[in-house]
């Protein structure tokens, strides 16, 4: 028994031996080949590499043309994506986009159908950042045999997300789907590729898309910086709905516009005068907005804010006074005659906090 205890121990050491002199030597390999992928991509990127060439002149030499192992491959692949994150030149971005697709276009999409869902998420980041166009069939084909469980929607946002960034009008029609299944972050990157036609479709359907999806257009068009007068608009009409965190979005991307038509701000005037009946943090965005476009109107509403019960909306009232012509000197008589405790404690943090400003300045 204690003969056959100890082979039975002999043989698992041996294979936990062997075992480990495999992951050890994979590990080895694994490393020596990614010393060679680098190195060939530090050739590409030399000044006389055919891939150097091509770029500058836009003409594929065979060298550049050639299939080649694996190795070149990959090494090309990260050539082209390392030069896309440094190229200020579109003439060259197009290149490299032509050329991926030419190159890649094919193995990609059958890679899209592979069983690892690391190729297919690794595959779609290549066509999303190569802007393969030609890919979107492919794409969509893959899209509609996605499984509906939950556990497939991080690659159901990745196809979505990619057509978007292909501006595949396809995209638009899964908005309802997104809505539920998606996270405000990735509503917002589907959201934020669309311009031009497939822009002006959600902006004229505004009212019809999924109250998540309007919200964060909303969001969308600030961050964008888009200004056109639908947008302003928008805005404007936004910021009466009956929906209150649409109403909160709007008013910061009002803000953020920087201006507003005279009936809009009559309405918030009217809002600032009826202010008791808004949460916390409706009242905060009056204040900014009211501090975005400075009319004089606004800066009694914004002293009586600066005696708000939440100190967030206190400290935005103050800021936004700041802002106005002669705000300092209102803020340091509310300092010193303000009736509110609360009005006279965010007046004297402002004023330390702006010559503290001005010292470090």
């Amino acid at each position: 028994m204690a003969r056959l205890l100890a082979t039975a121990a002999a043989v698992l050491i041996l294979l936990i031996a062997l075992i480990l002199f495999y992951l050890v030597e994979r590990k080895l390999l694994r490393a020596r080949y990614r010393q060679e992928v680098a190195q060939a991509v530090e050739w590409f990127a030399l000044p006389d590499s055919p891939l150097s060439d091509y770029l500058g002149s836009g003409e594929r030499t065979r060298r550049l043309q050639a299939s080649g192992d694996g190795l070149r491959r990959e090494a090309l692949e990260e050539a082209l994506l390392k030069r896309l994150t440094v190229s200020a030149s579109q003439t060259e971005r197009e290149r490299i986009y032509a050329f991926a697709a030419d190159y890649f276009g094919e193995e990609y999409e059958g890679l899209l159908n592979k069983r690892r869902w690391s190729d297919r998420m690794n595959v779609l980041l290549h066509i999303e950042k190569f802007k393969m166009s030609g890919a979107k069939d492919s794409l969509l084909r893959r899209l509609e045999r996605l499984p509906e469980s939950p556990k497939h929607d991080d690659e159901r946002f990745l196809l979505i997300r990619t057509l978007a960034s292909l501006h595949a009008e396809e995209a638009l029609d899964y908005l309802e789907v997104a809505s539920r299944r998606f996270s405000e972050l990735q509503l917002l990157q589907m959201l934020r590729p669309l311009d031009g036609e497939m822009l002006e479709r959600l902006l004229r359907d505004f009212d019809r898309l999924p109250i998540r999806i309007r919200r964060c257009l909303l969001d969308t068009l600030r961050i964008g910086n888009v200004r056109t007068t639908e947008v302003l608009a928008l805005f404007e009409r936004c910021i009466r709905s009956e929906d209150r965190e649409t109403r909160i979005r709007a008013f910061k991307a009002l803000a953020n516009f920087g201006y507003m038509t005279e009936e809009a701000a009559d309405w918030l005037e009217s809002s600032m005068a009826r202010s008791a009946e808004f949460e916390w943090p409706e009242r905060l965005m009056h204040a900014r907005l009211a501090g975005a476009v400075r009319e004089e109107r606004f800066a009694p509403h914004l002293e009586r804010l600066m005696a708000d019960p939440s100190y967030e909306v206190r400290r935005e009232a103050a800021s936004a006074l700041a802002q106005y012509r002669g705000g300092m000197d209102r803020i340091a008589g509310i300092a010193k005659e303000h009736p509110d405790r609360f009005a006279r404690d965010m007046a004297v943090e402002t004023l330390e906090r702006r010559a503290y400003e001005r010292n470090v300045g």
